[in-house]
């Protein structure tokens, strides 16, 4: 009984860090896109399928993005179910999956992301557009 008890604790502990590694990125929908979008901060957002394969291998470098730029304020990293949100896709004109796109801060007008899918390539864009600057890539 007690060995069942450890086990379930150790699901459940890995469950947690899961959830609070997709937490590092933000779900955005039509209800919230604009409130957190072409605000105060630069905002990168992944436009994806959940079916996508391209979409699914990029999905841990993403998560690891997300982690990375956590604590800075100036930066949104998030991402748009684009099964669940097609209108909000469409309006951002994506047709293919992933598509990664740069809101500058206080703009609704994206900037298309054409560089390699890895955590370190989007921190370097982030950086670059952002005007900020993260320390290190955590490895999740």
């Amino acid at each position: 009984m007690e060995k069942y008890q450890q086990i379930w604790v150790f699901v459940g502990a890995l469950a947690l860090l899961a959830v609070s590694a997709l937490a590092d990125v933000v779900f955005l929908t039509e209800e919230n896109f604009e409130k957190e979008v072409g605000q105060d901060r630069g905002a990168l957002v992944e436009f994806y399928a959940p079916w996508c394969g391209h979409c699914k291998k990029l999905a841990p470098e993403y998560e690891n993005l997300g982690a990375s730029f956590k604590k800075a304020k100036s930066v949104l990293i998030g991402k748009v179910d684009c099964d669940e949100h097609k209108t909000l896709c469409s309006k951002y004109g994506v047709s293919g999956y992933p598509t990664i796109q740069w809101f500058p801060k206080g703009s609704l007008e994206p900037k298309n992301y054409e560089g390699p899918r890895t955590a370190e390539s989007l921190a370097e864009f982030v950086n670059n557009e952002g005007g900020v600057a993260i320390a290190k890539i955590l490895l999740l």
